[in-house]
């Protein structure tokens, strides 16, 4: 018997020597090949870079700065090169992030009168399809890149790409290259938005919202599609950009960006404020309903407004309980697909969270399941928080970055405006 098991265990040492011997003969025979291979396609790649450079002159380059002559603070810039010859210039790009969270990598060329000659898309680790239509739309373009229209679908990456084009035209301008083109009103006022109304676009910065019609200067609105209120174009002597959201309160900005809110005439103030009004989504109820199982029995809800808030908070609440008054705020951040969810959060007199509720963390869950979550302690996670606690780490779910982010604006946004709430009653 223990010959024979002495037999097999030899036998078994003999077939692994000389599988690992075979293993060992054709790696001596490939690794030759191999490395003729990437040598060949090192050459290739050198004399592809050779025959697009010519003799371009370096004047940026992010791996020697010190050797630049050009000052860049975009990170998405990576190096610039001019051709005399040509008269252009030509950048290499890396996107910040596209909907993968990897960088695309572009080669952007410009002409000497600030005109795009030409954009192509050199990797793309996004799995969604931008087309060829789109890298196309940017010849011609000036810098005020106003005939780029976004990809529906793909917006994360083709604002990604459009931001870094936008990068790279500004890195010649600030560096004297060429002027920068007149951008019109309209432009002006829609590319405020993210900035005086964060709550109507989605984490890429794009709208996502509903036309809606206007009436005598208000031109035409946009309705946000999570409910937190509207933007509305307003003529008149002058364009401007009237905010009104859910919380309440009417601000004016004009194409400078500054906030013209009180030499605005009242009347004009009233109409954005009754448009708004007539076209505005009730979500009383449902919060009602949300709260009422997050707080004591029977516990009344008084709604609040917050003048100067334009997140994607819907609702805010008081509430007097046996433990003192609550503040109770529901979130409609944009998750996946840029859909609204919906959050709810219980504070106290001290900003701490006493009480968290989501409808829904994974949108189409039935399609998507690659991620980590274990729901209640995620939940529990936030409670006791605060505006100087809270990080954002709280808020990420391995593998769902969509609603990692949504839940971060949803308690980024509540924070301010409770911090906005106490400032106003002092």
């Amino acid at each position: 018997m223990k010959k024979g098991i002495f037999t097999s265990v030899l036998c078994l040492v003999l077939l692994l020597a000389v599988l690992a011997a075979g293993v060992y003969g054709v790696n001596g025979f490939t690794a030759p090949i191999v490395a003729e291979n990437e040598r060949l396609a090192a050459e290739a790649a050198a004399e592809a870079e050779k025959a697009l450079l010519g003799d371009s002159e370096l004047l940026y380059d992010r791996a020697d700065e010190a050797a630049s002559t050009l000052a860049v603070t975009a990170d998405t810039v990576q190096s610039v090169y001019r051709d005399a010859t040509k008269e252009t210039y030509l950048l290499r790009l890396e996107t910040s992030e596209g909907y993968s969270k990897q960088p695309i990598k572009l080669l952007l060329t410009i002409d000497f009168e600030g005109k795009v000659v030409d954009l192509s898309i050199e990797e793309n680790p996004d799995d969604k399809e931008l087309g060829e239509e789109f890298p196309q739309s940017f010849a011609g373009q000036d810098s005020t890149l106003a005939g780029v229209e976004l990809v529906a679908g793909v917006t994360f990456s083709s604002s990604a790409i459009r931001s870094a084009v936008n990068d790279g035209f500004n890195t010649l301008i600030d560096n004297g290259l060429f002027a920068a083109a007149e951008k019109d009103d309209s432009q002006l006022l829609n590319e405020l938005i993210p900035l005086v109304y964060p709550g109507l676009v989605n984490k890429a910065g794009v709208p996502q919202a509903e036309e809606l019609p206007g009436e005598g200067e208000v031109l035409t609105g946009l309705k946000a599609l999570n409910g937190s209120g509207f933007a509305w174009f307003v003529g008149g002597e002058e364009n401007r950009l009237a905010v009104s959201t859910a919380l309440g309160g009417v601000s004016v900005y004009n194409t400078a960006g500054e906030d013209v809110t009180v030499a605005t005439e009242s009347a004009l103030i009233e109409q954005i404020a009754a448009l708004s009004a007539a076209n505005a989504e009730d979500f009383s109820a449902k919060d009602a309903k949300n709260f009422g199982r997050m707080l004591p029995e029977g516990t009344e809800l008084t709604a609040v407004e917050i003048p100067g808030f334009a997140g994607c908070v819907t609702g805010a609440y008081t509430a007097e309980t046996a433990e003192g008054t609550r503040y109770a705020f529901a979130a409609h951040p944009y998750g996946y697909a840029n859909e609204p969810m919906e959050f709810y959060f219980v504070l106290d007199e001290s900003g701490a969270i006493t009480a968290f509720r989501v409808s829904e963390l994974i949108l189409h869950s039935d399609y998507f399941s690659a991620y980590e979550l274990d729901e209640p302690s995620y939940k529990e996670g936030f409670l006791g928080l605060t505006g100087e606690s809270y990080t954002g780490e709280q808020a990420l779910i391995t593998g769902a970055t969509m609603s990692s982010d949504a839940a971060d604006t949803a308690t980024r946004d509540v924070f301010e405006a409770f911090g906005l709430l106490m400032e106003s009653r002092g």
